[in-house]
């Protein structure tokens, strides 16, 4: 969530009904205290607190409380909003603290499982938290899918980024099998070697080129190992992006041979450009 706030501040606000533009991020270190608060930022209306939320949280009410007299002990004439941002399923936190039957103090609580997923996917950053709004796993996993083209099609380092938030964060209500089936399905070559699930590919083959090496018994052999093991994850990635995008061919595989060998960037504009397995074989 940290890196969804620093990609674009305002549009995670959104989710919890701050709308506007020019938030600026606060120190989330609270005074006289190792406590850090998940999200402070400031706006013109004064400043919003919020806490993410995924798991049963003992004591939040508590801790709530605390927050604010920590913030207001800094910004004591400044206007204070707190907001509690659910992102798991059937989590149940307080709206409020209560003592001896009195509210002390209350803030609001949006449960992203009631939300529906559309306007979160009018925004890269907060498309990478559209799996998590209201649906079963299928329909989840066809938000996630949608998502991915999105974030996908931003500037690649952002995609990167955004898209590895928006698998770790579905993670939280899809099972990674269902995950994995839902980013082969987008109709983009994904930046799937930036996912866990494209770094764990690309790690068995290079794990694969240095057993090769070993067993070979030369020091040579475990360089050429090595490398190897590279040209085999970058072969089987490059063949997973071709299946994403033109479904199952048997010219994959000569083709993926054949672009494998190209630089990573140039790789990924050959294949985002193409309109077909023609263009490429061409």
């Amino acid at each position: 969530m940290k890196i969804l706030a620093d990609d674009d501040l305002d549009a995670v606000l959104s989710l919890v009904g701050v709308h506007g533009t020019g938030a600026q991020p606060l120190n989330t270190e609270l005074p006289g205290s190792s406590m850090r608060a998940d999200l402070l930022a400031r706006t013109p209306e004064g400043i919003v607190h919020v806490e993410f939320v995924k798991d049963r949280s003992p004591n939040l009410d508590l801790r709530m409380v605390e927050y604010w007299l920590r913030v207001r002990y800094q910004e004591r004439d400044t206007p204070l909003e707190q907001y509690v941002l659910v992102l798991g399923d059937d989590v149940v936190v307080p709206d409020r603290c209560v003592d001896r039957g009195r509210v002390v103090l209350s803030w609001s609580v949006v449960r992203l499982g009631e939300l529906d997923p559309g306007p979160l996917l009018d925004c890269p950053t907060t498309a990478a938290l559209a799996a998590l709004c209201r649906g079963t796993p299928e329909q989840r996993a066809a938000v996630l899918t949608v998502a991915a083209e999105l974030i996908a099609a931003t500037d690649p380092d952002r995609g990167r980024t955004l898209l590895d938030a928006a698998t770790i964060l579905a993670s939280i209500v899809l099972p990674a099998p269902i995950i994995d089936t839902a980013l082969k399905e987008a109709t983009v070559p994904v930046l799937i070697r930036d996912t866990p699930l494209g770094r764990e590919i690309y790690e068995a083959g290079v794990q694969e080129g240095r057993a090769e090496g070993v067993q070979e018994g030369r020091a040579e052999g475990v360089q050429e190992g090595r490398a190897e093991g590279v040209r085999l994850a970058v072969l089987r990635l490059t063949g997973l992006m071709l299946r994403q995008r033109f479904g199952d061919d048997q010219r994959i595989d000569a083709i993926a041979e054949r672009l494998a060998g190209l630089p990573d960037e140039q790789r990924l504009t050959r294949i985002a450009a193409a309109t077909g397995l023609d263009d490429l074989e061409r």
